[in-house]
């Protein structure tokens, strides 16, 4: 459907709710909230801004932009004073554009009785506060999102496999706890069409381990995860960075072996969350996957589903910080406060969808992040497998790494990553070229910004 077709039936929508009849007085108040595209956006087109209109007569109407073009289109109107949208997407690492324009949410959130503790520590620091606007929330959690191991459980408990892995590496056959065994389980089940796996012959080359590999925001996407697993952070409080460590050479060996040996050569085209119907079609004993491609994972019609095995990354073991697990980029977004007249409102309907309606949130939009979440008994029946993905997707939040909250951090981590990885990968540079042109690039940004000498 296109942009404008959806906004027609938004529209639709809301005239219909009017004709049906509505409180009057609150008829001439429309809230309008720029989206990102995503199953959480069309639950609130379709479900939440409906239902809100019924009950209260207030008109939410969701524009879904597309998502390269989200953050300038957002920036102009907001630098412009349009007033075009009341709410808007947010992510962390995008606050810097917006901060002279949103609201403090703290009066809201204490007027309206907002229960900040209800999500993750780490979730609260990463999509609630920034060090831009300290001492205040600048937005509201829906959509964060980390990486987390899945692996074909079938072929794990199969007794030929477990026989077989015990005699080739000393040890039994098991979900990897630490990236070193994930190396060693990744090569084992890698192997070609013909061969067998769990007694079954392969019409098809089956591969250890994969996640999106394709150059640029792909494969840093993937790589980063590992990266921040071994307690690297790009740089510390006084602006000094610790990627000159030499663990950054260590993990930046292991990523290409691993992705070069055991993951498909497709996958060096894949971006966000493709390639993960190998996984659903039997070409995967393991890969990454981030919370939104669970329904390509467990596709009734694929050969995986509910043979899920689900758990936070492993433990780099070594790493810098005595991490006990994988401690992946916090991703995904939440929601903006523009600075408008109908501000208040608009917190009211997010803290009404949000809080009010959490489980309802979490069934039509498939996002998790509150702890009622993880706990109702409705959710965790809900889907067959969220018995096992919901207590493991809760434990990976619980350890993630957070965005320095500073405008430069694009420039110097995301972008930095996206550099270092895919000319190394390439070959175009040796991971010792790329590192210490990362290192001057990161220092250089700092003191153009004024925060070193």
């Amino acid at each position: 459907m296109s942009n404008s077709t959806l906004r027609r039936s938004i529209a639709g929508l809301t005239l219909a709710g009017a004709l049906a009849g509505g409180i009057a007085s609150a008829e001439e108040t429309t809230i309008r909230w720029a989206l990102h595209p995503g199953e959480e956006a069309d639950a609130v087109v379709n479900y939440f801004a409906p239902k809100y209109y019924e009950e209260t007569g207030i008109r939410v109407i969701g524009e879904i932009l597309p998502p390269d073009q989200l953050r300038d289109r957002m920036s102009i109107e907001a630098i412009g004073g349009t007033g075009r949208w009341d709410l808007g997407y947010h992510s962390p690492g995008w606050f810097g554009t917006f901060a002279d324009y949103v609201v403090d949410l703290t009066p809201y959130i204490e007027k309206y009785d907002f229960d900040v503790s209800a999500y993750p520590d780490l979730v609260v620091e990463s999509h609630m506060r920034s060090s831009a606007r300290p001492g205040e929330y600048i937005a509201l959690p829906t959509t964060p999102a980390a990486p987390m191991l899945i692996a074909r459980e079938d072929f794990f408990n199969h007794p030929e496999e477990q026989a077989a892995f015990e005699a080739e590496y000393g040890r039994p056959l098991a979900i990897p706890e630490t990236f070193a065994e994930l190396r060693d389980v990744a090569e084992f089940f890698t192997r070609d069409a013909g061969e067998t796996v769990a007694g079954e012959t392969l019409e098809s080359s089956l591969y250890g381990w994969a996640d999106a590999l394709g150059s640029g925001n792909g494969i840093a996407r993937s790589f980063i995860v590992m990266l921040y697993s071994t307690g690297l952070q790009g740089f510390d409080e006084n602006f000094q960075t610790d990627l000159n460590d030499p663990i950054l050479l260590e993990v930046t060996d292991y990523f290409v072996d691993i992705s070069k040996n055991y993951a498909p050569r497709e996958a060096q085209n894949w971006a966000f969350l493709e390639g993960l119907n190998y996984f659903r079609d039997g070409r995967l004993a393991m890969a990454t996957m981030w919370p939104q491609g669970i329904a390509t994972v467990e596709d009734p019609a694929g050969q995986a589903a509910g043979k899920v095995a689900y758990t936070p990354l492993p433990e780099w073991e070594g790493n810098l910080v005595g991490y006990d697990q994988g401690v992946p980029f916090l991703g995904g977004g939440g929601v903006l406060v523009f600075d408008t007249p109908q501000a208040e409102e608009a917190f009211k309907f997010l803290k009404w969808m949000l809080q009010d309606e959490e489980v309802e949130w979490a069934r039509q939009s498939l996002q998790f992040s509150r702890s009622a979440h993880f706990t109702n008994e409705s959710l965790r029946t809900m889907k067959p497998y969220f018995e096992d993905f919901l207590p493991a997707y809760e434990q990976t939040l619980e350890a993630v790494f957070v965005r320095q909250g500073i405008p430069e951090y694009g420039a110097a981590m995301w972008q930095g990553t996206v550099d270092y990885i895919t000319d190394v990968f390439s070959g175009d540079l040796t991971a010792e070229q790329a590192q210490d042109r990362w290192v001057r690039n990161i220092e250089r940004t700092f003191r153009r910004a004024g925060y070193i000498d």
